[in-house]
């Protein structure tokens, strides 16, 4: 539950039994007027998702940069995390309660250091993405965010083909494999963001 400032947290002390230790039956009914008092409820997704909701739909997100295919990256990575979290089944649009879509709409690499040659040694990635979702039964838009963005830091090496070398010749393969293990980071991290804000609301 979010401190938003109105007003100052309570001190709760709970009841005691007669052994001296608190009454578990008093604590969950503290919890419980703690939760409602925030406006929270005992649901089997939460967040702004309708109670009766079951199911739902990820088309593949739209791909708004000049990066290849990080579109795809994303996608899976959403579908990947609401299969893990389990409280909606994903499932196609057409039997699905919502319909998340999406767009990414920004990737940046940004070098984050250098050799001493000023070379650049290694890369930051940070993906934005702008997403809605409908309940398909009522045909509203219960949530839609602009510019949701990776929060973690995601970065890779600029590999060399040989760091003793004087020069430097950078080995392609592997500093790709390294930057497509960071795009996939900052994809988790997006996916994460966006399950979190639709089921709990935050």
């Amino acid at each position: 539950m979010r401190d938003e400032g109105r007003g100052k947290k309570a001190s709760i002390v709970p009841a005691r039994e007669a052994s001296g230790r608190p009454s578990s039956i008093v604590l969950v009914l503290v919890s419980l007027l703690l939760l409602s008092s925030c406006g929270y409820g005992f649901t089997s997704v939460g967040g702004i998702v309708p109670e009766d909701t079951k199911t739902i739909a990820i088309p593949a997100f739209m791909n708004g940069t000049a990066e290849p295919l990080v579109d795809v990256e994303v996608t899976k990575a959403v579908v990947r995390e609401f299969l893990t979290d389990g409280r909606l089944k994903v499932v196609s649009a057409e039997t699905a309660d919502l319909v998340l879509k999406g767009k990414v709409t920004k990737f940046d690499m940004t070098p984050s250091a250098y050799t001493a040659d000023n070379y650049v040694r290694s890369y930051t990635i940070s993906i934005g993405v702008d997403v809605s979702v409908e309940d398909v039964r009522t045909h509203k838009i219960i949530w839609q965010e602009k510019g949701l963005g990776s929060i973690f830091v995601a970065s890779y090496p600029v590999v060399p083909v040989d760091p003793t070398a004087a020069t430097t010749q950078v080995n392609i393969t592997a500093t790709k494999i390294a930057k497509e293990a960071a795009l996939a980071s900052a994809s988790r991290d997006v996916a994460s963001t966006i399950r979190s804000r639709l089921l709990e609301g935050f």
